[in-house]
């Protein structure tokens, strides 16, 4: 008997991709060369039809592919270099149509019973898939088989509406494939290593169209290919890849992570080979590994970040309130004196722009991405896409998770290593609420996440607006208040603190408040609640200038700065208090280029002397606190 006994159903899968083309149809046995289908109350013709094992047969296939015996009950199959065939042609089949991406599928009216019969040895474990018709009376014999097959493990994957027999097979479950997102609030085992000899220990793997979990390990994955793989075959692919991964030894991270590369990189033709696996996993592995030297290089000098991700919206404010035209052409050349101001490099470190400037060429038709990374630069993205309302509060939450994991690759691949996400709340009667607060940081922790699970580095931004009327001591009390909500949220999606960044408000009274706050204020209330709430295994906190000028913002920040040594390093990234005095040196005019790039830099030698008091505190090889002037 094989290591997994496989239960389910073998179906035919019959792909038909529909288009609105009239030639290269496929032709039929008939020598027809095109097929009228109703379809969404339309008529339309198939280009491509391809059929494939499905239902069980799919993790049979991945099972093989990554060397594991495995055997569909009751099913003739024959294994020949790798490639399975079956003597009786499966009797259910599940025809699957594509039109313009989206997936309809047609069915047998009744699902064909899924039979048992005695094994005639005793597997290692029994895999029951999401083809299989579960039954009282299958229930019933799987139970009665695993009384007494002594060490036989059982895996069950269900679909999202169980029966209530088919609940009683979960609970029986070593482990348990769901698809549906874990509750917020899981008394799930935590799994780091897997001990599946524990008795009375049930391991649950979530899996949707966007993400698997499993205990501490979490992967995103997207199915966004043209070669009508569906989210029924992929799931199957997964399901298998996991428990493959768990039988060889893997750890619950490595059979994620393996399953996620096979759900992306699998096709009709077969799933991938446990050495292409692995030479995928290694790749993917250094490239997060490389999280912790991208922080260090932005944050190990006295140097800071600029910020030039102001929205459509914002960057024309400024060039309106300096009379210059609000054209995409003018746009785009305000940004780029702003990032090739020479000797840039001297005093940044990195530069957050927008996914607009990421695809965008310069006047020399040299991309953003690639003319900063030239010159030394790290590039970053604004990741989120702007704030909508929250009905029950009144109050703003930040847009941006809907095809997240496809943006961030589409960040690396043209060259950004870290990605930023910004928060904003405001201070006000009974303002922030909380569910403003749990909301927000929610999406903070998620995007950050999504970011290093990618290979970049996630800058979560907490923007407590200046324009109000509260006291210091309230901005002290409401960012303490988030920045713990925030942090605690990131410890539980296990966001490695390493390699993600902070940017943060000052904590200053508002511009309306009857009592303004001086610099010494405002380095000593900020300092106090980031020594209070932020863990000293952060890999850094960026200070935002939130709406102030670039004086106020830079005597701010060296107030800030003389409050140290501090457990991680602390910079600038400022944006508006740069942009502004620019745009009004340089007035639209290429005459004025040189003299608004002199601008920049001025404030720029400002910031950076701002930092000259930050000490650092560092652990040496005994272990012992030291510190180091940076």
């Amino acid at each position: 008997m094989g290591k997994i006994l496989i239960i389910g159903n073998v179906l035919k899968d019959v792909y038909l991709r529909l288009d609105d083309r009239s030639n290269d149809f496929e032709t039929d046995a008939r020598g027809i060369s095109w097929l009228e289908l109703g379809f969404n109350g339309a008529e339309h013709t198939f280009f491509r039809r391809t059929s494939a094992f499905g239902g069980a047969a799919v993790s049979l296939a991945t099972l093989h592919a990554l060397g594991i015996e495995a055997a569909i009950l009751n099913s003739a199959t024959e294994v020949k270099a790798g490639e399975i065939s079956w003597s009786n042609d499966p009797s259910g089949y599940r025809y699957i149509f594509c039109h313009h991406d989206q997936i309809t599928y047609f069915v047998p009216s009744s699902r064909r019973a899924t039979d048992w019969s005695m094994p005639k040895g005793t597997p290692e474990w029994l895999l029951v898939d999401r083809s299989t018709t579960v039954t009282p009376r299958l229930v019933e014999e799987i139970k009665n088989f695993l009384k007494f097959a002594d060490g036989t493990k059982l895996a069950v994957h269900m679909a999202k509406d169980m029966p209530p027999h088919a609940q009683q097979l979960a609970d029986m479950a070593d482990l348990l494939f769901l698809e549906e997102e874990p509750p917020m609030h899981s008394e799930e085992k935590i799994v780091d290593k897997i001990e599946l000899d524990e008795p009375h220990k049930q391991l649950v793997c979530h899996i949707t169209p966007r993400k698997i979990m499993l205990g501490e390990a979490e992967e995103s994955w997207s199915l966004n290919r043209i070669d009508m793989m569906t989210h029924l075959t992929v799931y199957s692919t997964i399901v298998a890849t996991v428990l493959g991964v768990i039988l060889a030894g893997g750890s619950a991270a490595d059979a994620l992570l393996w399953a996620r590369l096979n759900a992306e990189n699998t096709t009709l033709d077969g799933a991938l080979g446990a050495e292409k696996l692995q030479e995928l996993a290694k790749a993917e592995l250094t490239k997060r590994a490389d999280l912790r030297l991208i922080t260090r290089s932005l944050m190990t000098s006295k140097r800071g970040i600029l910020a030039v991700d102001s929205s459509e919206r914002g960057v024309a404010k400024v060039l309106q309130e300096n009379k210059i035209a609000n054209t995409p052409e003018k746009r785009r050349a305000y940004r780029e004196l702003l990032v090739t101001t020479p000797k840039l490099k001297e005093y940044i470190t990195g530069v957050i722009i927008t996914p607009e400037m990421a695809h965008q060429k310069m006047a020399n038709q040299q991309n953003f991405v690639d003319y900063l990374t030239s010159k030394g630069i790290i590039s970053g993205i604004k990741a989120d896409r702007g704030l909508a309302k929250i009905e029950e509060t009144g109050e703003t939450h930040t847009l941006g998770l809907e095809g997240l994991h496809e943006r961030l690759v589409d960040f690396y691949g043209v060259g950004a290593r870290f990605v930023k996400w910004r928060a904003e709340f405001r201070i006000a009667p009974n303002q922030p609420n909380y569910i403003t607060i749990r909301r927000n940081v929610e999406e903070l922790a998620s995007f950050a996440k999504e970011a290093q699970l990618v290979g970049l580095v996630p800058i979560v931004e907490v923007d407590i607006l200046a324009d109000s009327e509260h006291s210091l001591q309230r901005s002290a009390e409401v960012t303490g208040r988030i920045l713990g909500e925030l942090f605690e949220r990131l410890e539980q999606r296990h966001v490695d603190p390493a390699g993600a960044l902070l940017k943060c408000s000052m904590v200053s009274a508002g511009t309306d408040a009857e009592s303004t706050s001086s610099p010494e204020e405002v380095g000593v209330a900020t300092a106090a609640i980031l020594r209070n709430v932020v863990p000293k295994w952060l890999a850094g906190i960026l200070i935002l200038s939130g709406g102030q000028d670039s004086r106020t913002a830079i005597k701010n920040l060296a107030a800030i700065t003389q409050q140290s040594p501090f457990p991680w390093p602390i910079t600038f990234a400022f944006g508006r208090a740069f942009g502004e005095p620019v745009a009004m040196s340089w007035k639209g005019e290429e005459k004025n280029l040189r003299a608004a790039q002199a601008t920049l830099v001025r404030h720029l030698e400002n910031a950076v002397d701002a930092l000259r008091y930050l000490k650092v505190e560092s652990r040496g090889s005994s272990g012992k606190i030291r510190v180091l002037d940076l």
